[in-house]
């Protein structure tokens, strides 16, 4: 059965509404649903996703992983962080991973991914892979950090639906890689996009305040591992630790 493809002109979250759908019937692996507009755009945690009506990527799809145990879910958010750099790259350079999965073009924010994943015991049933991909919006208006769009850094215009199926396909080679378990071929090519993964001491901030750090290394279950210029270990898992910009 070939995936499904909805195209709204508005609803409130492109994951929500996919949801929905994958719950009142049978839909095959990378089926999506993409929206104009979205009233209730999420990020992680909570954070919301600005979008300009019509002008951007909003996008949501079906990943169904085989027998992927629970610990190993952050190989499934790096190889969609990559298959979206891999496709963003063909129109812009220096496209990188700011870990955990925020796709950035130097100091920039151009994507951002909301992975949710439902359980079958302690394996990875099925996954919704939102994201926000900022491609012909000009202006952004709310406080949200650092926003660019490829418009933005090339002066193009760029049709949505090619880049759409352009991550579907990345999407589908990328998570293929998974379910081989093709762990090293994920991580290595992971840390080779990997933003300020340079060898490099770069500004961070944690709970104890801010310190300089070198990325070493990204654990299976997705801690960040860092080495600060006392030449301690430090490890975080999400939220725990925040890249200073611009320092």
């Amino acid at each position: 059965m070939e995936p499904i493809e909805i195209l709204l002109p508005e609803t409130d979250s492109t994951n929500n509404r996919l949801r929905e759908m994958i719950n009142s019937g049978e839909m095959p692996e990378f089926s999506s649903v993409r929206a104009d507009y979205q009233t209730a755009g999420r990020g992680q945690v909570g954070n919301t996703w600005e979008s300009e009506r019509g002008k951007n990527l909003l996008m949501s799809f079906l990943v169904r992983p085989e027998k992927l145990d629970v610990h190993l879910q952050f190989y499934l958010s790096m190889a969609i962080s990559i298959a979206i750099v891999e496709t963003v790259a063909q129109y812009v350079d220096n496209v990188r991973i700011k870990w955990p999965n925020d796709i950035y073009v130097a100091d920039k924010k151009l994507v951002g991914i909301l992975i949710e994943n439902n359980l079958r015991g302690a394996q990875i049933a099925e996954t919704i892979v939102g994201l926000g991909l900022n491609v012909n919006q000009l202006q952004f208006l709310s406080d949200a950090p650092n926003p660019v769009s490829l418009s933005q850094l090339t002066g193009k215009n760029y049709d949505i639906d090619t880049l759409a199926r352009e991550i579907i396909s990345n999407a589908k080679r990328w998570i293929s890689e998974v379910k081989a378990e093709k762990w090293d071929a994920i991580t290595d090519r992971y840390m080779a996009l990997l933003y300020r993964n340079d060898g490099r001491y770069h500004a961070f901030r944690d709970a104890q305040g801010e310190f300089r750090g070198r990325i070493v290394s990204i654990a299976p279950d997705g801690r960040l591992h860092l080495i600060d210029t006392d030449g301690e270990c430090r490890q975080y898992y999400f939220k725990e630790v925040e890249y200073i910009i611009n320092q």
